[in-house]
């Protein structure tokens, strides 16, 4: 994607005029890119300041603004009326002296949290942003990193959104998933912390804390690495020489266990308070140490050095993933990393011994539900991966994420065998985001009733006993749908392909004549295979696993492959 492309989107998801691939690419090239991220941010900044001249120079009626249209809410995650963005301000001739793009762009959705909504896809609305000793205490039940509630109390003000092989010290630890106000000592792995006001603090053993509320904690030893929202403006790590407050901003701070303090502004812009000493303000791409007696530059900021949501995510996925190939029960698992010297090739990186390397037709090496991690882009017709699976299976389990930029066909195929022998199991979309599935002569399911969104990683579990004869279907680790059929058979691929559907059709042309045949010369009948259903979209982590999986094994695969927000 070029300057001019992201240039465009960005300009676009702020008019609301995106359109669902759109939002896809422009999710995708800030994932990507930090460059983009913090054009993003400043496009956001300049949103804020215009939206304030509005609100504080020329005035505005309230009830003459506009909400906005559900399609432009629809890109931020949304469960209640809390959660509603704010309305669309209008655009006037007495703003005209304001560049015109600009003011349209001022006009458009509420001031996002940039990071929060790009990144976790959580928005937590907010009337006004305040200092943190004026912040009240919310009572908002906030998402565990299940997406299950959280029961929280009036002094719960933090809860645990992702963490890797994390354990803290006895004493100094949280209740389940929870954090009170107090002190914590984490003392192996890393963790992500999402604040009450929405912001995200990353932070990795040793590490000694406190939470303050929902708008303050202390670091008194270890990193931490913020990302705040719009509703988190005005978080403050404290730290033993100065107190870091945001501004709107992504940063980190490093304590040593001497007290040596190190502060990295990675985007936008912090405020430095010093007793004794004036405030200072330490621009993005800024490192510098934290004195009692002022601030000393670094010579640059170090990306590597402070975790986020997104490694941890990938560290602990890359954890699970290396487990489940080594796994004898793992039947095929492809990585979709691409392989240097065969790049058409899929690689089946099981151990079971039946190398089952997929042949790559078209697609697009891409990125996959991490920056560095590796997907296929399906986007012209006939692009698919061709696989031959042998044996015939009494129960087992078929794992897939997939991301649907367009639904464009009445079917998608995900992953389907070829033809229908008895037997053989075909996975599809339907146009309406509802699956499309069965196994040739027991059963078949045409179900809406849990969708496939378009534009987001999604994973897609079949759990298949042929001895018990039952069939459930999962999105994101939530049952979508159950079947018992009454004939018993056994469950085959053979050849099949991912991301098309493919028939095998005579060619009669080819074919010898009837008088041939009974002139004594052998009949020949020529094939050739026809695909269609082909899929829009991404394809990432592909695996078949010997046995049905329970909902709870189910559950536990997604939650181990969804770190990637």
């Amino acid at each position: 994607m070029n300057e001019q492309q992201i240039h465009d989107l960005i300009e676009k998801y702020f008019l609301g005029e995106l359109n669902e691939t759109e939002q896809a690419e422009l999710r995708l090239a800030l994932e990507a890119e930090r460059s983009y991220r913090d054009r993003f941010r400043r496009a956001a900044a300049i949103d804020a300041q215009l939206r304030h001249y509005w609100n504080e120079d020329i005035g505005e009626d309230e009830n003459s603004r506009p909400f906005l249209p559900s399609e432009a809410s629809s890109r931020v995650s949304s469960s209640s009326e809390s959660e509603r963005l704010e309305p669309r301000l209008p655009v006037t001739a007495s703003r005209q002296p304001i560049d015109a793009r600009w003011l349209t762009i001022a006009a458009a959705a509420s001031l996002i949290a940039v990071v929060g909504v790009l990144s976790s896809g959580v928005w937590k609305a907010s009337s006004e942003s305040t200092v943190a000793q004026s912040q009240p205490e919310s009572t908002t039940t906030p998402q565990s990193v299940d997406d299950e509630p959280v029961t929280q109390n009036s002094s719960e003000v933090a809860w645990l959104v992702t963490g890797y092989n994390h354990r803290f010290n006895e004493g100094l630890s949280p209740q389940n998933k929870s954090f009170e106000k107090g002190d914590y000592e984490l003392t192996e792995g890393s963790i992500t912390l999402r604040f009450d006001s929405g912001v995200d603090v990353s932070i990795e053993a040793p590490a000694r804390f406190t939470v303050v509320d929902s708008l303050r904690m202390k670091m008194d030893a270890g990193r931490a690495r913020a990302i705040v929202p719009e509703t988190g403006h005005g978080f403050v790590i404290q730290t033993p020489t100065a107190d870091v407050e945001d501004l709107g901003t992504e940063f980190g701070v490093y304590v040593s266990e001497e007290q040596d303090v190190e502060l990295h502004v990675f985007a936008g812009e912090v405020n430095v308070h010093t007793a004794n000493l004036p405030s200072r303000r330490i621009q993005e791409d800024t490192a510098v140490h934290l004195t009692s007696v002022g601030t000393k530059h670094l010579s640059s900021t170090d990306d590597v050095a402070f975790t986020t949501r997104s490694k941890i995510g990938y560290q602990r996925w890359l954890a699970d993933s290396t487990a489940r190939r080594e796994d004898p029960s793992t039947l095929l698992y492809f990585d979709f990393e691409p392989d240097a010297d065969a790049p058409t090739l899929l690689r089946d990186r099981s151990q079971s011994g039946l190398d089952i390397d997929g042949q790559i037709q078209g697609c697009i090496w891409a990125t996959g539900r991490w920056p560095n991690k590796g997907a296929l882009l399906l986007e012209r017709a006939g692009d698919r991966v061709e696989l031959d699976v042998p044996g015939a299976f009494d129960a087992l389990t078929i794992s897939g994420w997939i991301q649907v930029n367009r639904f464009d066909q009445a079917l998608q195929a995900f992953f389907n065998t070829r033809d229908w022998q008895s037997g053989e199991h075909h996975w599809n979309i339907q146009r309406n985001g509802g699956m499309s599935v069965g196994v040739s002569h027991a059963y078949t399911i045409h179900s809406a009733q849990k969708k496939v969104p378009l534009g987001r990683w999604t994973h897609l579990v079949a759990s298949i006993d042929a001895q018990k004869k039952e069939a459930t279907y999962y999105i994101d680790g939530e049952l979508a749908q159950q079947r018992q059929w009454e004939k018993t058979t056994s469950l085959a691929f053979g050849p099949c392909t991912i991301g098309a559907f493919g028939t095998t059709v005579a060619d009669p042309a080819a074919a010898h004549s009837d008088e041939q045949a009974s002139a004594g010369e052998s009949s020949l009948r020529v094939e050739s295979v026809r695909y269609n259903r082909e899929l829009r979209g991404r394809i990432d982590e592909l695996a078949i696993f010997a046995g049905a999986f329970s909902a709870e094994q189910v559950k536990e695969l997604y939650e181990v492959g969804n770190g990637f927000d």
